[in-house]
């Protein structure tokens, strides 16, 4: 990881915890971690990457509350990196990201997996 970004990485950890809550850390020379266990947010550096996942078990009100998070938790890492983030699920920047068209696609693919292979955890 470069110097840049670990100081990043510094200033984002206390601002995930004020967004997040209670957070685990995970920490080595070549990455960086952090996971809060109630909703399955995880945002990890490696080397000169940032990425955050998040697990399609959330259905409901839940899918929205937990959207919020991810996109506020991107746009502090955008403003601590400097990086642009890009969302895969929906082929759009974070800065473009729509919570409904968000909270539809997550929606629709936790139904699908949860019709395929059985209900997850909900938060």
């Amino acid at each position: 990881m470069t110097p840049e970004l670990i100081q990043a990485w510094d200033r984002i950890v206390p601002q995930a915890r004020e967004l997040l809550g209670e957070i685990d850390l995970f920490e080595t020379g070549e990455t960086c971690e952090l996971s809060h266990k109630s909703t399955g947010i995880q945002a990890s550096v490696f080397i000169d990457e940032v990425a955050i996942t998040v697990p399609y078990w959330h259905t409901g009100d839940a899918v929205g509350r937990v959207l919020g998070m991810v996109y506020a938790l991107a746009a502090i890492i955008e403003r601590e990196t400097g990086m642009q983030g890009y969302d895969p699920q929906v082929e759009l920047p974070v800065s473009e990201l729509s919570p409904p068209h968000g909270i539809a696609m997550m929606s629709t693919i936790t139904n699908d997996l949860q019709n395929r292979f059985g209900a997850g955890n909900d938060s």
